[in-house]
């Protein structure tokens, strides 16, 4: 199929899918007037790609371990790099989480600071609905 086709496919623009295939992450042959042209589980590499960048991974840390990757399936066993780098992943979310709580804490604790006292009751349930939500 040819790169429109599989843009449509894929749900990306053609643009997205030169830049995968400058990274190393597509493939195409060329045929003899020069388009490219993919195969049909090129749609599903696309699909691939696209949920490991919404999980954020880099096209580098894709490309190390795309391979790994089946209809489907993802064997640890059998790409052990590939489920480290999941678990890695998820260790830096989790840290990123923790610091963005922690200064989340801290801008609380500075807007009690700053604003002024609550005088009524209404005041302050008003306040902790605009810090809470």
């Amino acid at each position: 199929m040819r790169i429109g086709e599989l843009a449509k496919e894929a749900g990306v623009s053609v643009r997205v899918l030169r830049h995968y295939e400058a990274q190393g992450l597509i493939s195409s042959r060329r045929q003899a007037n020069g388009y490219r042209a993919y195969t049909a589980s090129t749609i599903e590499t696309v699909g691939h790609i696209r949920a490991l960048l919404d999980c954020g991974f880099g096209t580098r840390q894709i490309q190390a371990f795309l391979p790994c990757f089946g209809q489907d399936s993802f064997d640890p066993e059998s790409c052990t790099a590939g489920f480290e780098q999941h678990v890695a992943k998820l260790r830096e979310i989790d840290d990123l989480i923790t610091v963005m709580q922690q200064r989340r804490q801290k801008l609380i604790e500075r807007l009690d600071r700053f604003r002024p006292s609550p005088q009524t009751e209404t005041e302050r349930k008003d306040i902790h609905e605009f810090v809470e939500g």
